[in-house]
């Protein structure tokens, strides 16, 4: 009987450090882990304005991130190649846009959410908005991955979707260190 106890408080000693030990890694895996991330993408959409439809112009961004596994601050650098006209909107000018934001990863699932604030400067005028987004990001090899994103930005030049909203199509691939 007691030699029982005694191995019973061992075995239950065992299992509640093993227990805690895998704990403290998942703990470590998911908060603990952070990592810069880099992401190419070029893009593509529409412009939905007062009740047409106008194509946008191809885009570039590169997004450099820190982060953890749940949640990456973004620091999104964001250009036009070209300017097209978009119904007396100075949407369609050529523009850089400086794009803070986020991006919230769910656990175990490459789908993620962005967000960000696009501080847009064009060459005669200075926008603002902020942006909502919804991508994938597929894993290839442990340092790559594809990335698939569709975005939507509310801006002061629109009205704050007011008078137009535009809709983007981004793909491109994303680097994770």
């Amino acid at each position: 009987m007691k030699t029982t106890a005694i191995i019973l408080s061992v075995a239950a000693i065992t299992l509640a450090t093993g227990a805690a030990k895998a704990q403290e890694e998942e703990e470590e895996s998911d908060f603990g882990h952070s990592g810069f991330g880099l992401a190419l993408t070029i893009g593509e959409g529409m412009y939905f304005v007062d009740d047409s439809v106008y194509r946008e112009q191809v885009t570039l961004e590169v997004v450099p991130s820190f982060g953890w596994s749940w949640f990456k601050f973004d620091f999104g650098l964001y250009t036009t190649l070209e300017s097209i006209e978009i119904q007396g909107t100075n949407v369609g000018n050529w523009n850089f846009t400086f794009r803070p934001g986020g991006r919230v990863t769910p656990p175990m699932v490459p789908v993620y959410f962005r967000f960000a604030f696009p501080l847009q400067l064009q060459r005669h005028n200075f926008d603002y908005g902020v942006m909502f987004g919804v991508g994938v990001d597929i894993p290839i090899i442990p340092l790559l991955g594809i990335i698939l994103e569709v975005d939507t930005t509310l801006t002061d030049e629109l009205e704050w979707g007011g008078r137009g909203v535009p809709l983007e199509f981004r793909a491109g691939v994303g680097f994770h260190f």
